[in-house]
């Protein structure tokens, strides 16, 4: 699936100017094909030039960005890594393809590195998605996926329920008679008016399958393979790459093509179509009225997109026209109708968004117009790209890349309260991938979804079997049952706020018992008689069946409660503690005993960030403060005994100022910092003058979370 994209012009370098001139009219001919989005055939000449110049880092980026626009992640991966290595700036792009290939450790290392050099919302999501995969893909057992017979070697993608059957995208173009003609044709040097230069593969239409109960396939899903062929040049068609596009060389594996089926396909209302690319389209609950994505007529090399309405009139299509709020400066794409036909929501690339692509709304008055259009807000859009929104029973789907995800564009579903307050959940997999995985639509526990997981873009089915453990555990008081307690199951939400979800009465047995799901992560949680809590983490990964129940291999999930005396004692020690605040000496000694918790952190020798290895530990703790309310954040940051003690205390607090700059953005909390430059060393300098590595212990960053007294 492929997002927006803007012409952006190349300037040669010295390098490739000194280059003989054999070599510098070949990459000029890259250079066009990648300007005007022939990606397919850009790459060979690429290919070509880099052979002769292999250490071109621009000719590299572009080539591995070519191969990422046609699916083949691997291979843009490959180049990218070359061009990082011959010293290119850090290239955000490559944390990216390590996520779609599946090396997410990679892409947390390098996503941690930009954390360190710039910290955005977008990075940060990133990471924190890559950093909890496992629990992204704690939805496993919940969905089950099903190949369609519709699926082709080309992209089919974008579908919506249709009566009783599904509407869809695809860019196919007949097999027949023969395979072969298909590779001609797709090599050609001048290919038909219906072809799509990106690729050379068809156009986009809209397709109908008129029944939906037999278009699930018993054939396995395939992974599609890209094919080079070299080939010269020499086209006249200069259609850009649109959101609403999704062109991709096609897979022209032989063992593929049985895939591609015919059968039951037919060509939706020939009214609507057009001789460019036709999309996106999203019906009322009457049937009545039709939004659909078009392009506009082509203007400076461009196919800019636009929403249109049409209304069905005894089984036909007409009146079609262009909604008020299209810019022929910007695209308009992706619309969906709530069943009430009351709200549109949209997507544009409108500069005066988030950044990227951003999902909009506008409300339509009594008397049938329009309001004014709404933007959905910093909540939702980032500065990447938000994509393909679709509304059923109170909710909001969308697809994004600037959320934390599992990589490329995952699906999100969004609800409000009666407050107004957002929620947004990601969908987890397999409904997710670490691919693009988008145009998400349901009908009870059934649906469908679009993903280039397998290659090309494909319209996946699924599932949705909800997969619940009986889990069982025992509530203790020294030992001593307390049937009648009850016991809270508790879980964070979408806000990383814990947040009770169950509860169960201990019975004489001191056992209780809850339904859960595999491989999540809870927290058990009782009161004493006095009204303090106990909590336990819990994970279900690695229960095993038995019978109805399944039980961890171990024993049983037990909270033990103390008892009276030693709850007194626990108290009289926290009063002691907390009467230490009130002269508050910043000691680190005094602070740790006072602290609900802290975290030790290192920075490399006259830097701010934070070194590697305790890069889990800071993410452990920014994971904390988003999640607790009314406390102190205190930040303690020193340095070494090397340079002088003005340059020293100016250090300190530059270190302290940086932790300082996330922290506070991220929650209610009172944080205040404090730098102590050499003053306060964990370790005289006498013994550790010598080395710089060894005085790693001195240049430290403490982070404190007290009670807010």
């Amino acid at each position: 699936m492929k997002r927006l994209t803007y012409i952006f012009f190349i300037f040669l370098s010295t390098a490739v100017m000194a280059q003989p001139k054999k070599d510098k009219a070949l990459f000029r001919l890259a250079m066009n094909e990648y300007n005007q989005y022939r990606y397919a055939y850009a790459i060979p000449i690429f290919k070509s030039y880099l052979q002769k110049t292999p250490t071109d880092t621009i000719a590299l980026k572009l080539i591995s960005e070519s191969y990422q626009k046609l699916n083949a992640y691997d291979s843009a991966l490959v180049y990218l890594e070359k061009a990082v290595s011959l010293g290119i700036h850090k290239d955000i792009r490559l944390a990216e393809l390590y996520a779609s290939n599946n090396q997410y450790d990679k892409a947390k290392i390098l996503y941690a590195t930009f954390l360190s050099d710039d910290i955005t919302k977008l990075n940060e999501a990133r990471l924190y998605g890559f950093k909890n995969i496992d629990k992204l893909k704690a939805d496993s057992l919940d969905y089950k996926l099903t190949n369609l017979k519709i699926n082709t070697p080309f992209n089919e993608f974008n579908s919506v329920l249709y009566k009783d059957g599904l509407i869809f995208e695809s860019n196919r173009m007949k097999l027949t008679p023969k395979p072969k003609q298909f590779f001609k044709r797709l090599f050609t040097k001048t290919p038909k008016p219906s072809e799509f230069a990106w690729d050379g593969a068809g156009y986009s239409k809209l397709y109908y399958f008129e029944n939906i109960d037999s278009i699930r396939s018993n054939t396995p899903f395939t992974k599609s393979t890209w094919v080079e062929k070299s080939s010269k040049t020499n086209y006249t068609d200069y259609s850009t790459e649109t959101s609403n596009d999704s062109k991709k060389v096609p897979s022209v594996y032989n063992s593929y093509f049985p895939l591609y089926n015919e059968q039951g396909v037919t060509s939706f209302n020939t009214f609507i179509q057009d001789k460019l690319n036709i999309g996106a389209v999203s019906f009322t609950a009457d049937g009545k009225k039709a939004y659909y994505t078009r392009n506009q007529k082509k203007s400076s090399n461009t196919y800019q997109l636009e929403i249109w309405e049409a209304y069905n009139i005894g089984g036909n299509w007409v009146g079609a026209h262009k909604l008020f709020f299209n810019n022929p400066k910007y695209s308009y794409f992706h619309p969906s109708i709530t069943s009430d036909g009351k709200r549109l929501y949209y997507v544009s690339d409108d500069p005066a968004g988030q950044g990227g692509t951003d999902i909009y709304y506008v409300d339509q008055n009594e008397d049938g117009s329009w309001k004014n259009t709404v933007n959905l807000g910093q909540d939702i859009n980032t500065a990447a790209n938000e994509l393909f929104p679709t509304f059923y029973e109170g909710s909001l789907y969308i697809s994004s890349n600037g959320h934390p995800g599992l990589g490329g564009l995952d699906i999100y579903r969004l609800t409000r309260d009666n407050k107004g307050l957002v929620s947004l959940k990601n969908m987890g997999y397999p409904i997710n991938s670490n691919k693009d995985d988008f145009a998400f639509n349901i009908k009870g526990e059934k649906g469908f979804i679009s993903s280039n997981r397998y290659g090309s873009d494909d319209i996946i089915a699924f599932d949705h079997i909800i997969s619940l453990i009986k889990m069982r555990g025992k509530l203790l008081v020294d030992s001593n049952c307390v049937p009648g307690k009850k016991v809270y199951l508790q879980q964070l939400n979408e806000q990383g706020k814990l947040v009770t979800i169950d509860s169960a009465i201990v019975d004489e047995h001191c056992i209780y018992e809850f339904s859960v799901r595999p491989n999540q992560t809870y927290t058990l949680m009782a009161y004493t008689t006095e009204g303090d809590k106990f909590e336990q983490t819990i994970n279900t990964e690695g229960y095993v069946k038995t019978n109805d129940t399944y039980l961890k291999e171990a024993s049983l999930m037990n909270i033990p409660l103390p008892d009276k005396e030693k709850l007194a004692a626990k108290l009289a020690k926290e009063a002691e503690l907390a009467s230490m605040t009130k002269t508050f000496r910043l000691t680190i000694d005094s602070l740790k005993a006072i602290a609900k918790d802290y975290v030790e952190l290192h920075h490399p020798f006259d830097q701010v960030y934070i070194i590697e290895k305790d890069l889990a530990d800071y993410y452990k703790i920014i994971e904390m403060v988003k999640r607790i309310h009314n406390k102190k954040i205190v930040i303690v940051s020193a340095a070494d005994c090397n340079g002088s003690l003005d340059y020293n205390e100016d250090l300190s607090a530059r270190r302290a100022n940086r932790i300082y700059r996330t922290l506070s953005k991220l929650s209610d909390n009172e944080v205040i910092i404090k730098n102590v430059g050499e003053r306060e060393l964990l370790k005289a300098c006498d013994d550790l003058k010598k080395s710089i590595d060894e005085q790693v212990v001195n240049r430290y960053s403490y982070v404190f979370i007290l009670d807010k007294k």
